[in-house]
């Protein structure tokens, strides 16, 4: 638990983080100015566009965006685990798998966006199946690093108390665990970036939509409204993931801090 003056410190130190980006911002705003187009507006700006957004599409295009980032991040994720624990369990199929995946995951997302339109055509899944792709390949490499790198000495106090198979499954699943949050996890602030991408290219509703349309327009403020919204709901996102993961897995936190 942290002492008051440290936490009062920590509170400080965000505060004057924060306030040095917006006058950095503003800044900026002044020094681009531009009579004919804005092209860096000014919070104030850009708080205005906000407000006028959110009286329109700005909800509904936020819950799709979240509809298909959170989609994508499950699927994603899911086959990720099971895959990445295929390939750290058994050597035969790292043998098979391993130069498939790491061939594959080299290959950029957006290579991956015409094919999900022919396949899938421009709707949900089209976006939801980048989104997953984005997050399996990163989810795939931590769950097979920290399958391959269980603890040992876990493996063996389970053999020698005669641990039955699902008690010695979970052993190896928890000595696992924290690669596979950290996969989670950073799948997690992937899956918006795939989101932008892919509604950018193939989508007409959506975040990255509307700050495609935003762009045809010439509108900055409103691209920047997408951006600070996104910033925002990643936040939100990575907060909530790192609060529920000290909730059910506190022994990962105390282990890295040796508390």
């Amino acid at each position: 638990m942290r002492e008051p003056a440290s936490a009062t410190a920590l509170v400080a130190a965000r505060t004057a983080s924060v306030v040095a980006v917006l006058l950095g911002w503003v800044t900026l705003s002044w020094l681009l100015y531009s009579p004919r187009l804005a092209l860096f507006p000014p919070p104030w700006a850009v708080a205005v566009r906000f407000g006028q957004l959110a009286r329109t599409e700005l909800g509904p295009d936020v819950l799709f965006s979240l509809g298909e980032a959170a989609g994508g991040w499950v699927i994603g994720s899911l086959l990720g685990i099971a895959i990445g624990a295929l390939v750290g369990l058994v050597p035969a199929a790292r043998f098979v798998l391993r130069p498939v995946l790491d061939f594959l995951r080299f290959i950029s997302p957006l290579a991956w966006v015409p094919l999900a339109i022919l396949w899938f055509g421009i709707g949900y899944w089209s976006k939801a199946s980048i989104i997953a792709l984005v997050s399996f390949f990163i989810v795939v490499v931590n769950t097979a690093h920290g399958m391959a790198a269980r603890d040992r000495d876990a493996q063996k106090v389970a053999r020698a108390l005669r641990l039955r198979l699902p008690q010695r499954a979970e052993v190896v699943l928890m000595s696992a665990m924290p690669d596979i949050l950290l996969g989670l996890r950073v799948a997690l602030g992937a899956a918006w970036g795939g989101v932008v991408l892919s509604e950018l290219v193939a989508g007409d509703v959506g975040l990255g939509a509307m700050e495609s349309f935003g762009g045809q327009s010439f509108d900055v403020a409103q691209i920047m409204v997408g951006m600070v919204v996104l910033a925002v709901m990643g936040y939100a996102a990575n907060l909530g993931f790192v609060r529920a993961q000290r909730r059910l897995f506190p022994w990962i936190r105390s282990n890295r801090t040796g508390r």
